[in-house]
């Protein structure tokens, strides 16, 4: 139908039939492009010049980042697995971060595949049964690592036509559950020998063929997600605020959620300020800030102001008022002209967002009834004339909150941490008992035992070839994420503390794989936090427990 507007022309048939049809691109959504637009829009107030598509791509500095595993809030190469292979293949151009995307995919062979590419990057001795497999595969050490190689083969080698050759592909892809491509193989061996080529060879050609099942990339769009997370890094390592701001507005998206991102900001020097009625915007925005060691000295662009959106339990329209109605003078003048349920303002209030206008926020939680009233005596009264209603005054003599049960509270309300992360009010204790953070267990040297406490993230249980359970899960604290590893034996006895504690106790040895080091644990203990001894009995830590990752 068209409304009198330019019109976008869309076909009704489904991209498998239209391809045999029409020339078919892939035009992705990705939210790494809303992390660099917004990151841009950010940096733009100080750069009016900056566009993230004249940014380096061969800047030294983004690949020392990537070989060194600091990827966490990076686009496409976050999760534990991109960065342990970014370290292990020791990225150093473009070409090599787009095999580290499309190596880590099942078609390409998961885990096994991309370990014999890694091996043969660093000169493990490999050959070539013909001319032409080098011609194809020589700038992936002599593996399919692309979708497109697939069809190369079938077409250099068995004469198939570009379409025949995808076709075929396709067909391998889509009924590999059937072992479909068991019966090609004499077709396909009997193609290639009758083009010139002797069985030995045509069995290889076919074994590269059959061995890239499941699903992989092109090569161009490996390239275009490596392209993203370059540039990603390039504006994390020198714009800190601004990309986590914009990572933070793109949520939910990527692999760790805002409480991980949060503190991959304040490890990375940015300081994560709480909601505020006066200063926060519906989106994450950039602050300047005070120096903690001079108050006199404002750092430009050195904090991010937390999110509205951010506040769980409140209303969109209580806080687009709170956005449009600004600035405020005292909490009664916000309940006045906002009028927000009671509810709304004491979630308001324990995630610091009147914190400018009153620091006590017991106190302030001590006159939510007089707010409520003083609220309640300016109704229908919007087109009457304006008359002067004394404001209440804030409940006086009332002890705040501890720092450690603000964090709590913010936890709960925010999903995130804003000044402190909770196991930093554990720290003194593990400490006296020996344990290490996280970022010192990431530096152990290879075959030292220690123990570490940390919150179990992204727990993954992938296929092993024994049948026996193996699980992988990021263990966070204050310092950041140690990869860590339970065999089975210790899964079996100590897995229940793994999927269901808050916090845990992780007793191990630090290992080298390939330049990286992940931490072997052997014995798995819950852990019992002092802050459970400053709640409420009824009340448990906000901490997300059997972060499994699906699929």
């Amino acid at each position: 139908m068209y409304s009198g507007v330019e019109s976008v022309k869309i076909i009704q048939w489904d991209k498998r039939s239209a391809k045999k049809c029409f020339d078919k691109f892939d035009v992705l959504c990705l939210r790494g492009q809303d992390v660099l637009s917004n990151a841009q829009q950010k940096i733009r107030t100080r750069d009016i010049d900056f566009n993230v598509e004249r940014l380096p791509i061969d800047d030294p500095e983004t690949y020392r980042a990537m070989r060194s595993g600091n990827l966490i809030g990076i686009p496409q190469s976050a999760s534990p697995a991109m960065r342990q292979a970014h370290i292990r293949l020791q990225t150093m151009d473009l070409t090599d971060a787009s095999l580290v995307q499309a190596g880590i995919r099942p078609g390409v062979g998961g885990a096994v595949k991309i370990n014999e590419l890694i091996a043969r990057r660093r000169g493990k001795a490999f050959g070539y049964e013909h001319p032409l497999l080098e011609k194809v595969l020589k700038n992936t050490y002599g593996l399919i690592v692309f979708q497109e190689q697939v069809d190369q083969l079938l077409q250099e080698f068995g004469g198939y036509s570009c379409g025949e050759a995808e076709n075929t592909r396709e067909a391998i892809h889509k009924r590999r559950r059937e072992e479909f491509v068991l019966t090609l193989k004499e077709g396909i061996i009997q193609r290639i020998m009758s083009n010139g080529f002797d069985r030995k060879v045509a069995e290889v050609v076919y074994d590269l063929v059959a061995g890239f099942q499941g699903y992989g990339f092109a090569q161009g769009h490996a390239l275009a997600f490596a392209e993203i997370s370059v540039r990603s890094v390039y504006c994390q390592q020198n714009y800190p605020s601004e990309y986590f701001a914009a990572i933070l507005n793109a949520q939910p998206a990527g692999y760790y959620g805002p409480s991980t991102l949060a503190n991959e900001a304040r490890i990375r020097g940015v300081k994560v300020l709480p909601p505020c009625v006066n200063q926060s915007g519906m989106e994450f925005e950039v602050e300047d800030v005070k120096a903690a060691s001079d108050p006199k000295i404002i750092l430009p662009n050195a904090g991010i102001r937390t999110a509205l959106r951010q506040i769980s339990g409140v209303s969109e329209e209580t806080l687009q008022k709170t956005y449009l109605g600004k600035p405020f003078g005292s909490i009664f003048d916000f309940a006045a002209r906002v009028r927000p349920d009671r509810d709304e303002l004491e979630r308001l209030i324990l995630c610091g967002a009147f914190d400018t206008l009153h620091p006590n926020r017991r106190a302030l939680l001590w006159s939510i009834p007089s707010a409520v009233a003083y609220s309640a005596s300016f109704f229908g009264m919007e087109n009457a004339l304006p008359l002067h209603t004394p404001e209440p005054q804030v409940v006086d003599n009332v002890v705040d909150f501890s720092p450690a049960e603000k964090s709590v509270y913010e936890r709960r309300i925010l999903g995130m941490d804003v000044e402190h992360h909770l196991l930093e009010y554990e720290r003194e204790r593990v400490s006296e008992k020996g344990g290490v953070t996280s970022a010192q267990a990431s530096h152990l040297a290879p075959g030292t035992k220690a123990f570490v406490v940390g919150n179990p993230i992204r727990l993954r249980f992938p296929p092993t070839a024994s049948g026996k359970r193996v699980v992988f899960f990021d263990l966070e604290d204050e310092t950041g994420l140690l990869n860590v590893t339970c065999f089975d034996d210790t899964y079996q006895r100590d897995g229940h503390a793994i999927v269901c504690s808050p916090y845990v106790t992780v007793k191990g040895v630090a290992q080298d794989r390939d330049g990286h080091i992940a931490f072997l644990a052997h014995r798995v203990f819950q852990y019992h936090p002092t802050l459970s001894g400053k709640l409420n009995s009824e009340e448990s830590l906000p901490i997300k427990v059997g972060d499994y990752l699906v699929g």
